[in-house]
């Protein structure tokens, strides 16, 4: 289901990029006009076509959640398989800098980023994916810290290679599992602080059309046309829902434990049986301490005259 809304989306937003209904930044028609077979979603407070915007927001979000999911993944990822295969003193300064950089609040630290680096998709990127590389990192340690006493690498150690080819050529690509599924997460985290920073002026710039930046534009008008709001909201719901629910979907096809039915190995079904059945089992005599005589039946010593 992540695939398919995130394709649709996707499709949608190429389609509106090579061939778009009306143009985006150009008044087409009255401003605040409501749907209508011209214009699906009516127009806002510029007379701007709101469809056509909001299939190019859609373009916008993938491509900053991807992009900046990309990049953080590829530096959180290294320093994790690093520091988890190296150990020692590095490990522990690593791990420190991670630990102070995701105790800061994200929207915090993007707004300081983003003030550094200046506003636009490309810083936006940059500065997402410089904050959610620790998450990346904290991740993929535990896997490193597992791989790294396996015989494989233990070989390859013994061999000569280098510690960082290891790391990257030989942990690291057995490690996709969380490696994926943070990946996704992290691109819906990103959806949401994309239009939180968009919303603020920190994010895309005007005339780009953001999700983020249209609920800031059009909530004077939430009363009178409510779905110059509603509409890009639910654009960031969807997006972010399909990230998770592709998330939950990675998981579950690649985990080792898949399934309903518990491991059933050392076990033996028990077979219940019928008491009245009529099978050997219950016409057999019964054997061993069940044939022995009855306590009643043993003469007691303390009674004989």
């Amino acid at each position: 289901m992540g695939v398919v809304l995130l394709g649709a989306l996707l499709v949608a937003s190429l389609w509106a990029t090579i061939a778009p209904p009306f143009p985006p930044n150009t008044t087409v028609a009255d401003p605040l006009l409501g749907p209508s077979g011209t214009h699906w979603l009516g127009t806002d407070n510029v007379g701007r076509d709101v469809f056509t915007r909001l299939l190019l927001a859609g373009r916008t979000s993938l491509l900053i959640s991807g992009a900046a999911a990309l990049l953080a993944c590829v530096v959180g990822a290294s320093v994790g398989v690093l520091s988890g295969y190296l150990g020692g003193w590095v490990d522990s300064v690593l791990m420190r800098l991670v630990d102070a950089l995701l105790a800061l609040p994200a929207i915090l630290l993007a707004l300081v980023v983003g003030v550094i680096i200046g506003n636009g998709p490309l810083p936006l990127i940059v500065a997402l994916g410089a904050i959610f590389a620790p998450a990346f990192a904290r991740v993929m340690r535990a896997p490193a810290l597992a791989l790294r006493q396996r015989d494989f690498v233990a070989a390859a150690r013994n061999s000569g290679v280098r510690a960082p080819v290891i790391a990257l050529q030989h942990v690291l690509p057995n490690a996709l599992t969380p490696l994926l599924v943070q990946f996704a997460a992290v691109a819906s985290n990103v959806v949401l602080l994309e239009a939180a920073l968009s919303y603020l002026g920190q994010g895309v710039q005007a005339p780009e059309p953001s999700a983020g930046r249209m609920i800031s534009e059009a909530q004077r008008f939430m009363y009178s046309d409510p779905l110059l709001v509603i509409a890009p909201a639910v654009l960031v719901v969807l997006l972010s829902a399909g990230w998770n629910l592709l998330a939950d979907g990675v998981q579950a096809l690649l985990s080792p434990r898949r399934g309903s039915a518990l491991p059933t190995r050392g076990r033996r079904p028990v077979r219940r049986v019928d008491p009245t059945e009529n099978s050997p089992q219950n016409s057999a005599p019964p054997r061993g301490p069940e044939t022995l005589m009855p306590i009643a039946s043993v003469p007691n010593q303390e009674n004989r005259p």
